[in-house]
C-alpha cells in the first residue's frame, strides 16, 4: 500500500479529536473544538479542531494540519515514524506499507540498527545486575542515584572486555560490520571490538521509545575520554535527539515547559528531584534540529548552563536560535563549580528552585551578555538574530526591546533591515513548490477573496473558472493553490488535498475552513459577491487595456475621442458595482 493510501486509511480510521485529547484538553464551542495551543505559549484557546474535516488550526502560530501532522508535531516523529506509529494505532500491518524500493537498502539498515541496538540494551542492563556490575552498582549508590531511575532510563553497564558486546551480537547471527554500521563496534587491526568499555551505560531512545544509540561515562582507567557517545548511523544523528525526551515527554506536554540541561547524570538528578520534564542535549551545542523536536511539545525552555564564560557564551547562542523559532525560554546559570547533579544533592531542591524564580527571560538575557559586547558585535548579533525570526509578527516586539535595551536607535534598525525580514516582503518567504517563492497570503485583496472562497466553498470553483477568476490570479501562490484545488476535482474531499499542501497553503487553509467557517446560508450571497468582482476585474483589465491602445493611436487633439472611449468603459463598469475584499 503506497505512503499516501496508508494516509487515507489511517485518517479514515484514527479520530482526530482522540489523538489530539490526549495532549490537549478540548471543550466544544459551535461547530468546534477548542483549546490553548500545545504548540506555543498560550493561555486563550486559540488552537481549533474540526472533528468533521479531521483538521487543526491555530490563529495564534498558524500551526495547521490533519490528525498525521498533529501526531507528528506532538511527538517530534519524522513522516515515517508517524506512519507506522499511527497505522499500528489504526490496526494497519506494516507489511500493507508498500515500502519504495529505492528506499529498501537504507530501511533494512535501519531495521537492523535497531534490532542491534535494542539487543546491547538487553546486553548492557543484565551487565549492571550481574555480579561483574557491583563496582557500577556502587558508583551509582554513591551518586545518590535512586533504583526507580535506574530502572526508568534503563542503565547498564559495559564490560571492561573488548569484545563483550561483539560476542553477544555474533550469537545474535549479527555481523561485525552490522554492529560498526549500527554504531556499537569500532573496527581494529585485529576486527572489530567494542566501543563502549568499563563503561556506565546511558540508553539513548527515540520519540517512539526505540533505543537508537548510547552514551557511555568512563569508570575505569583504559580510556581518557570522560564520556562517549555512538557514532552517527542509519538511525542516529547526535544533533537530532536529545537524551531522556522520550521519558519526559508526556511531563513536558503537560507542564508546556522542558528543562534542558547538558549531563546525563543531570537529567536523572532532575528527575529523581521530581523534574520529570528534563532531557538533555547529547554531547553537543544546541541545534536546530533538537529545538524543531522540543518545539512539538511545548512552547517554552528552560536552559541551563554553567555560569562561566563558555556557558554563557553558550546561553547566549542558544536564546537566540529559541526566540527566533517563536519560542520562549529562560536561563539558570549554575554557581561556580557546581552542576545539576551535585546541586541539587548537596544543596536540595530548593536551591534550584530559587536559581529558576530568579532567571531571566531569554531576550533579558541575550541584552545583559550583549551589554558588555563591543557595539560593533552587538550590532553584528542583533542584525543576524531579526533576520532569523520565522514569525514576522514577532519582530516590532523584538526590535523594540533590544533597541531599549542595548541603547540603539530603533528607526535605524528597523530601517537598515534586510528586506528579507521584514513583514510582507517577498525575499526570505518559504517556496512553495521548491520553485516559486509564496508571498505572505494577505499582499493581494483580490487574489485573497478569490481563494478565500475556494477553500470555503470549492464546488463552486468550476463557475469561478468558467467566470475567468483562474486568469486573473495576480500573484503566484494563488495560481498555485487554485491548480491544487482544482486537481482533487469535482467529487471533492477536504482531506484529498492536504497532503498537497506546503505550510503557507496549510495555514491559510486552516484560518478559512476551520477558524472562519461561513454560516452555510451565506453561501449564495458570497458566490454572488465574488462574481461581481471577478466581473469588476476583467473590466478593470478593459478598461487598461483600452487606455493603452487608445493612447499610442488617437492623434494629438483628439483627447475627446480617447475620454470618450474611456467613460463608456467606466460606465460598463459601474453597472457591476465596487469589490471590496
Amino acid at each position: 500500500m503506497p505512503r499516501k493510501a496508508v494516509a487515507r486509511e489511517i485518517k479514515a480510521r484514527v479520530n482526530i479529536l482522540d489523538i489530539v485529547r490526549r495532549y490537549v484538553d478540548l471543550r466544544r464551542v459551535g461547530g468546534r473544538w477548542v483549546a490553548p495551543c500545545p504548540f506555543h505559549q498560550e493561555t486563550r484557546p486559540s488552537f481549533s479542531v474540526n472533528e468533521e474535516e479531521g483538521f487543526f488550526y491555530c490563529f495564534g502560530c498558524q500551526a495547521a494540519g490533519d490528525v498525521i501532522e498533529f501526531y507528528k508535531r506532538i511527538s517530534g516523529l519524522d513522516f515515517r515514524e508517524t506512519l507506522e506509529a499511527l497505522a499500528e494505532e489504526a490496526g494497519i500491518s506494516p507489511e500493507d506499507i508498500r515500502p519504495d524500493p529505492r528506499a529498501a537498502a537504507t530501511r533494512d539498515l535501519r531495521q537492523t540498527a535497531l534490532r542491534i541496538c535494542d539487543l546491547a540494551r538487553v546486553h548492557f542492563r543484565e551487565n549492571l545486575a550481574a555480579e561483574a556490575g557491583r563496582d557500577c552498582r556502587a558508583y551509582l549508590a554513591g551518586r545518590g542515584i535512586d533504583p526507580a531511575v535506574i530502572e526508568t532510563f534503563e542503565l547498564g553497564w559495559a564490560l571492561p572486555q573488548w569484545q563483550g558486546l561483539a560476542d553477544t551480537l555474533r550469537r545474535a547471527g549479527f555481523s561485525p560490520r552490522q554492529g560498526i554500521e549500527a554504531g556499537l563496534l569500532a573496527a581494529g587491526d585485529r576486527g572489530a571490538y567494542d566501543r563502549f568499555r568499563s563503561r556506565l551505560i546511558f540508553p539513548i531512545k527515540n520519540p517512539a521509545g526505540r533505543t537508537i544509540a548510547f552514551g557511555g561515562r568512563i569508570l575505569g582507567g583504559e580510556d581518557s575520554a570522560k564520556y562517549i557517545n555512538s557514532t552517527d548511523s542509519a538511525i542516529y544523528k547526535k544533533g537530532e535527539h536529545l537524551y531522556g525526551l522520550f521519558q519526559a515527554r508526556r511531563a513536558i506536554t503537560a507542564q508546556k515547559t522542558a528543562l534542558l540541561t547538558e549531563g546525563y547524570l543531570d537529567v536523572l538528578s532532575l528527575n529523581q528531584f521530581g523534574q520529570a520534564n528534563a532531557c538533555g542535549v547529547l554531547g553537543t551545542a544546541l541545534t536546530e534540529e533538537q529545538i524543531h523536536r522540543l518545539a512539538g511539545f511545548c512552547s517554552r525552555l528552560e536552559l541551563i548552563f554553567d555560569g562561566d564564560p563558555p556557558g554563557r557564551k553558550a546561553a547566549l547562542r542558544a536564546c537566540g536560535m529559541i526566540l527566533a523559532r517563536g519560542m520562549s525560554c529562560s536561563v539558570v546559570l549554575l554557581p561556580d563549580q557546581e552542576d545539576i547533579d551535585s546541586l541539587l544533592h548537596s544543596r536540595g531542591r530548593e536551591a534550584f528552585e530559587d536559581l529558576r524564580r530568579f532567571a531571566p527571560d531569554g531576550l533579558d538575557f541575550c541584552i545583559r551578555s550583549l551589554s558588555g559586547q563591543a557595539p560593533r558585535e552587538t550590532l553584528e548579533w542583533v542584525k543576524n538574530f531579526l533576520s532569523r525570526v520565522q514569525m514576522p509578527e514577532l519582530l516590532s516586539r523584538y526590535i523594540s526591546r533590544l533597541s531599549q535595551g542595548l541603547d540603539l536607535d530603533e528607526r535605524a534598525l528597523r530601517r537598515d533591515l534586510p528586506a528579507r525580514v521584514l513583514p510582507g516582503s517577498a525575499a526570505g518567504r518559504p517556496r512553495g513548490d521548491g520553485n516559486v517563492p509564496v508571498p505572505s497570503m494577505d499582499k493581494d485583496a483580490f487574489d485573497r477573496a478569490i481563494m478565500n472562497f475556494v477553500v470555503r466553498f470549492p464546488h463552486h470553483l468550476p463557475a469561478l473558472r468558467e467566470a475567468g477568476a483562474a486568469l486573473l490570479l495576480t500573484e503566484s501562490w494563488a495560481a498555485a493553490f487554485w491548480e491544487k484545488v482544482e486537481k482533487c476535482g469535482p467529487a471533492f474531499a477536504p482531506d484529498s488535498i492536504v497532503q498537497e499542501l506546503d505550510e503557507r497553503e496549510k495555514e491559510f487553509w486552516g484560518r478559512h475552513r476551520v477558524m472562519l467557517a461561513p454560516p452555510p446560508e451565506h453561501e449564495k450571497e458570497e458566490l454572488n459577491a465574488i462574481r461581481s468582482a471577478i466581473a469588476r476585474r476583467c473590466l478593470e483589465r478593459q478598461e487598461s487595456a483600452a487606455a493603452h491602445v487608445l493612447r499610442r493611436n488617437v492623434p494629438a487633439g483628439d483627447e475627446a475621442d480617447l475620454l470618450q472611449a474611456l467613460n463608456e468603459t467606466l460606465l460598463q463598469k459601474r453597472k457591476h458595482g465596487s469589490f471590496h475584499g
